[in-house]
């Protein structure tokens, strides 16, 4: 069997870059399949229909937030003439326009379709006439990192994106923003600061910063676009130039704006605290039972009251991670075989 999987792949984004290692070790891992290539969604996807893909068995769209471009995506779906399944995905944005059409391609063609969360099975409830649509897991739960055990020291892990500040008059005004766009005018618009909630937490933790998207960027990017690297440099002097996972290892907590932040940190054992920023990490928490630790966005201070209660509950935050994590990674091994099944 050859497979071709579509996602947010070779961008230098760990997450990514992890569900593609898992994806591939899994479904390696069964038997049956020669080879599996993996492509970029978007780049292929705006071309259109073709028969490039035909002689493929299975086409895979996954796993991630891929419900999310404005971009016609829809006829490149359409084309497609062997079977498809998609897998570990999230909608990130409101179904109307392109993205709507592009769900809608999904659910005609797909023989299976799994979604990561619940709320992403709510946002697609209206257009699932045929009831094809599943929650599941996160691929990266068919090969999650081990438990690393009980935190030592004061030490956490944080990592922080350039998010624009919902009081950005340019977020807040898309036709200041098209204007602006093409008469060539720097797209810079305010980014949300986070130096004062750095400095309350290095009053009481020792911080480890750790990136997730490490691409490598030119030293005139406008603050909006930089990597996780070069928007935590404004914070912290001393940060990796790329991923590695064992800094997640026996942290207290981890702060991760990233959903595979979160993700990891939850394989690993850690607690994990997060920001209202994208549908994705609010999704999670909710799923797992852990609102109190998904701090508003908009008053990014307040999180000082979530890690005193991460603090003072943390056997019991500890035990709903550790079920969701055993239950995740069972979820998606049994609905991944069972598609596979199907074939």
């Amino acid at each position: 069997m050859r497979i071709a999987v579509f996602g947010w792949y070779g961008h230098e984004n760990a997450g990514d870059e992890r569900l593609k290692y898992c994806l591939n070790f899994y479904l390696m891992s069964l038997g049956g399949v020669q080879k599996i290539d993996f492509y970029d969604l978007h780049e292929n996807a705006i071309k259109g229909k073709t028969n490039q893909f035909d002689h493929y068995d299975l086409i895979i769209i996954g796993g991630g937030g891929l419900i999310l471009s404005q971009a016609n995506y829809h006829e490149f779906i359409s084309g497609i003439q062997t079977k498809l399944a998609v897998l570990g995905v999230s909608v990130e944005t409101e179904l109307t326009g392109n993205p709507k059409k592009f769900a809608q391609a999904l659910l005609e063609k797909s023989t299976i379709f799994l979604v990561r969360d619940q709320g992403s099975h709510e946002k697609l409830s209206a257009l699932d006439i045929n009831k094809k649509v599943k929650i599941s897991s996160d691929l990266t739960f068919l090969e999650p990192y081990e438990t690393t055990g009980k935190s030592e020291g004061n030490a956490i892990g944080i990592n922080l994106l350039a998010k624009i500040s919902s009081r950005s008059f340019i977020r807040s005004n898309p036709i200041a923003n098209s204007i602006l766009n093409r008469i060539g005018f720097p797209y810079n618009p305010k980014i949300i600061s986070f130096r004062e909630v750095v400095s309350k937490i290095q009053e009481k933790f020792d911080i480890k910063p750790i990136p997730f998207y490490c691409v490598k960027q030119n030293s005139n990017v406008v603050d909006c676009q930089k990597n996780d690297v070069n928007i935590m440099k404004k914070y912290f002097e001393n940060v990796p130039a790329s991923f590695n996972h064992r800094d997640i290892d026996k942290k207290k907590f981890f702060i991760s704006m990233r959903l595979h932040g979160l993700i990891f940190s939850i394989q690993k054992g850690v607690i994990p605290i997060t920001f209202s920023t994208y549908p994705k990490q609010m999704n999670l928490m909710r799923d797992m039972g852990l609102g109190e630790l998904l701090v508003n966005i908009d008053d990014p201070i307040s999180i000082m009251s979530h890690i005193d209660y991460a603090l003072a509950n943390e056997d019991i935050i500890k035990e709903k991670i550790l079920e969701y994590n055993d239950n995740s990674r069972s979820l998606i091994k049994k609905d991944i075989q069972h598609l596979m099944n199907m074939l």
